[in-house]
């Protein structure tokens, strides 16, 4: 884990079960999530990104490293330890957000207007941190580890529905995944049973007028007015009409 400023946290008493990780790859996952915030790319088109994280991934030895869901990355990770057919697979979601940066942090997003605003260079980057560990510690468990990297979580074509379509959690026995909580402090992991947070769906909603005279505008119908209008009632579907508990 990792302060919000990108640096190691202080070190501790480690808890029960806890797992000690090479200061090596926490320097290297600090660095890959600054890399990887000073160059955001969008959904589907994370090119760049796909690039630097296979170069990195290869750098600890890590072979067979697969192109996925168009500009994602796949990598098994084999236990040499006591033999096990268990397999799982932890994701990482590497896209960003079309949003202009001015947090006037030293590794800011150097793309105007792409900005890795909803955690993903962190996601990318403890990936990484995962997959280095394993790779250097395999004699120590059995089984199989696959690291997805997947793209365009923020928008369509998804990429998450591309890494199901390409059976890459056919043979899984359970997926595992987490999102950085800015409300969450620092060292703490939240979980809970069930469903955890919400997806969303985009729709196009279209308004057809009607044209009139500027004399005789009762004769027409104003999309203008119409649209402004659902904005305002729109809203009224949650507050007016849903159960919030």
């Amino acid at each position: 884990m990792s302060n919000p400023d990108g640096s190691a946290m202080a070190g501790g008493a480690a808890s029960p079960g806890a797992v000690d990780i090479d200061s090596a790859i926490l320097d290297q996952m600090i660095e890959i999530r600054r890399h990887l915030h000073r160059n955001p790319e969008l959904s589907n088109r994370e090119q760049n990104t796909q690039r630097y994280l296979r170069q990195m991934l290869a750098g600890e030895g890590i072979a067979d490293i697969r192109d996925v869901a168009g500009f994602g990355l796949a990598v098994d990770i084999v236990g040499t330890g006591k033999p096990s057919n268990r397999k799982i697979a932890i994701r990482a979601d590497i896209d960003a957000l079309p949003i202009e940066e001015e947090s006037g942090v030293d590794y800011a997003s150097a793309n105007p207007g792409v900005m890795h605003a909803c955690g993903h260079d962190a996601h990318a980057s403890m990936g990484f941190a995962v997959a280095a560990h394993l790779q250097r510690s395999r004699a120590d468990f059995g089984g199989t580890v696959r690291l997805i990297f997947q793209p365009a979580e923020e928008d369509s074509p998804s990429g998450g529905k591309r890494v199901v379509e390409e059976g890459l959690l056919d043979d899984i026995d359970a997926a595992i995944c987490l999102h950085v909580d800015p409300y969450t402090p620092s060292g703490k992991i939240a979980v809970r049973s069930g469903p955890y947070t919400l997806a969303c769906d985009t729709f196009d909603a279209i308004v057809i007028g009607e044209a009139a005279h500027a004399a005789k505008p009762y004769e027409g119908i104003d999309a203008i007015a119409v649209a402004c209008s659902m904005v305002g009632e729109l809203q009224k579907i949650v507050s007016r009409e849903i159960d919030p508990l």
